[in-house]
C-alpha cells in the first residue's frame, strides 16, 4: 500500500494478478480470488472503509472478462460474508462498456439489490 498522491483516493494498495491465456486454471483463479481478498484484507486492516478495484487481470493479462467478474464478485462476497462490518462502501471500476455489461448483469447474482439505485459510470 502507498500513498496515492495526486490521485482522488488516500492510498492505493497494489496487486498483481495472473496472466491468462484462454481459459484460466484453477491456480490461476485462486490467484485472482487472493488479489481481492488480500487487498480488502489490507484495506479493513488499515481501517480503511471504502475500496475501489478495477477489473484486474483483464487488460493485458488476458483474463476472460466474464470469468473476472465470477471470481472478483465472488471474492468479495465471501469475503464480505465474514466481515460486513469492515466496509461502507466497494466499487467496481470499468473502462469499457461490455464490462460494465458484465458486472450489471452479474452483479444481482451476488448482491441482490434494487436496479432503481443502482448507478454505473464509465
Amino acid at each position: 500500500m502507498t500513498c496515492s498522491y495526486r490521485l482522488p483516493a488516500k492510498y492505493v494498495i497494489h496487486t498483481v494478478g495472473p496472466v491468462a491465456q484462454g481459459h484460466p486454471s484453477p491456480s490461476q483463479k485462486e490467484e485472482l480470488m487472493n488479489c481481492y481478498k488480500n487487498s480488502m484484507y489490507l484495506a479493513s486492516e488499515s481501517k480503511l472503509r471504502t475500496v475501489a478495484f478495477p477489473c484486474i487481470s483483464t487488460g493485458v493479462f488476458g483474463y476472460p472478462a466474464e470469468e473476472a467478474a465470477e471470481v472478483a464478485l465472488g471474492s468479495i462476497r465471501s469475503y464480505l460474508e465474514e466481515k460486513k462490518d469492515k466496509f461502507d462502501r466497494i466499487i467496481i471500476c470499468v473502462f469499457l462498456e461490455k464490462d460494465e455489461e458484465i458486472y450489471l448483469k452479474k452483479l444481482p447474482e451476488y448482491f441482490p439489490f434494487d436496479r432503481a439505485k443502482v448507478s454505473c459510470k464509465l
